[in-house]
């Protein structure tokens, strides 16, 4: 790990305290004092965190921690990507296996930010400032790096009741040093990694003061904090926490967004229903290039890779609204008399702001809360999980659903498939409940589309494209638990920490 961990202080000096530029090579020539003197450098060293946490780029389809999101989508059952641009890799599911840029991103992103928030979390109680805008600064880290453990944990590994003793990835719980990595850092467990990534967020739920107000919804605050748990506690499958963590969460906030809200693009973080985003601006918009991919029925948007599965179109019933935006089409900035192709376009995600080509990016809302609440109240046998899916399904115009026991929670599952369709949640879905991608090609066969020109009505047969890859590079069928599903340990991370595997052994699909 020393590679990632070299230099320390002066790397947060740089990405935190300089204007823009994350990406400047460190130097050695700042030392921990200058750095943090006053709570208001704290603060400074998290919101440079935070930037690069969601701005580093690695390649034009990998803007930052997004970029994990939409991997995550990809590699999953329910998007058909098209395969000239960025992330139709990921759909062949090669891009992670073969430790591609996605994956070294990945684990560079998770890293960096955990060392800037070690380094927070040591030097913060020694800054002059008030206590609570110490104790809320040290909440922040704290729930920061639980965060990016909580990605590791559900990324690296199989689920957790698979073994929860299976090698994951390092833990750094202290301010770390070249001296210090030097010697290397045996991989945890995932079972461990879990453990440090709620045991960080429960602390961090102590020390944010309750009446503490942010000013923007990139900032942690204890909503976040209980959503974050909610979410933590349901991958570790500690039904009791998921569902107590989540009833406090929606205690805060249950509301859940209207139909025209819905439609309206998901696009903007002053939504009443989102918990935690990553809100963007003129000045600083580079993870709103994700919407050039997500973005499929506005002209401008170019690339339209995120296009949904014929096939999966049909969980949503008639009367269901979010079955609505969903339709064939071929590209919006096609000539529909030529155009080679109709995709099953998904009208979810729109650009906010067309002539500047901006949109804010979703982290979590609370419809994810109330199936996380409902998922563990299934889990736990009790009915009212049930009771708490159908208030979400009311709200998107769906029936209710009567089922119960493991029906019930496989209603949850689709539901969640149905409801967070690309925010980023498909293929950690598919590792923790220990499931397999599902993929079926679309029967061979032409769309009568229909569109005006000129005021004349119009109408062409266009061949419909619905799934292309089926089955796993090397040409078998998809299956639960696949070495293709996993993010790994990065091949520089290998060769520079010589403990990696020597508490527990690398896992045997790789060898």
């Amino acid at each position: 790990m020393k590679k990632i961990f070299h230099n320390l202080i002066a790397v947060i000096a740089i990405g935190a305290l300089s204007s823009c530029d994350l990406d400047t090579q460190p130097t050695d020539s700042v030392d921990a004092g200058s750095v943090f003197s006053t709570t208001g450098d704290a603060e400074k060293v998290l919101n440079g965190s935070w930037r690069y946490l969601m701005e580093t780029w690695n390649s034009y389809a990998n803007p930052g921690f997004g970029a994990m999101l939409r991997a995550g989508d990809a590699m999953g059952s329910d998007c058909v990507l098209n395969t000239k641009y960025g992330f139709s890799a990921h759909y062949a599911l090669s891009a992670i296996y073969t430790k591609g840029g996605t994956n070294t991103l990945s684990w560079r992103l998770a890293y960096y930010t955990i060392r800037d928030c070690n380094a927070v979390i040591s030097h913060i109680d020694e800054v002059t400032g008030g206590q609570d805008d110490k104790n809320r600064i040290k909440g922040q880290a704290l729930a920061t790096r639980g965060w990016m453990y909580l990605h590791l944990a559900s990324h690296y590994s199989f689920a957790i009741d698979k073994n929860p003793d299976a090698v994951c990835v390092p833990i750094y719980e202290t301010e770390t040093t070249q001296e210090s990595a030097s010697s290397g850092t045996p991989a945890a467990s995932v079972s461990e990694v879990y453990d440090r990534a709620i045991l960080d967020m429960e602390t961090a739920l102590d020390l944010i003061p309750q009446n503490y107000s942010r000013d923007s919804k990139h900032k942690i605050d204890r909503h976040v904090v209980l959503g974050l748990l909610s979410r933590a506690c349901l991958y570790a499958r500690q039904w009791e926490k998921a569902r107590d963590y989540s009833r406090l969460a929606l205690d805060m906030s249950d509301y859940l967004m209207s139909e025209s809200e819905f439609k309206s693009g998901f696009n903007d973080s002053s939504n009443s229903e989102w918990i935690f985003a990553h809100p963007q601006t003129n000045e600083q918009n580079n993870p709103s290039y994700q919407f050039y991919y997500l973005d499929t029925t506005t002209p401008g948007s170019y690339y339209f890779s995120f296009n949904v599965d014929p096939w999966f179109r049909e969980k949503y019933e008639n009367g269901d609204y979010r079955r609505d935006l969903i339709y064939w089409a071929p590209d919006p900035n096609a000539d529909p008399s030529s155009a080679g192709y109709v995709w099953m376009r998904n009208a979810k995600f729109k650009f906010r702001d067309i002539a500047n080509m901006i949109a804010d990016i979703v982290l979590m809302r609370n419809a994810e809360i109330y199936l996380i609440n409902a998922e563990a109240l299934a889990r736990l046998n009790d009915d009212a999980g049930a009771e708490m899916l159908n208030r979400l399904r009311a709200t998107r115009g769906a029936s209710p659903v009567t089922t119960s026991g493991n029906d019930l929670i496989e209603d949850i599952l689709m539901e969640r498939r149905r409801e967070l369709w690309g925010e980023g949640f498909s293929l950690v879905d598919i590792i923790r409940n220990r499931k397999s991608v599902e993929r079926r090609e679309w029967p061979q066969g032409k769309y009568l589309y229909t569109w005006q020109e000129n005021g004349e009505t119009k109408s062409r047969e266009i061949p419909m494209q619905g799934h292309r890859i089926t089955r796993f590079p090397d040409g078998s069928e998809f299956t639960p638990d696949s070495k293709y599903y996993l993010f790994r340990i990065t091949d520089a991370e290998e060769r520079a920490n010589q403990l990696i595997y020597s508490k527990y052994p690398k896992l045997d699909i790789y060898n």
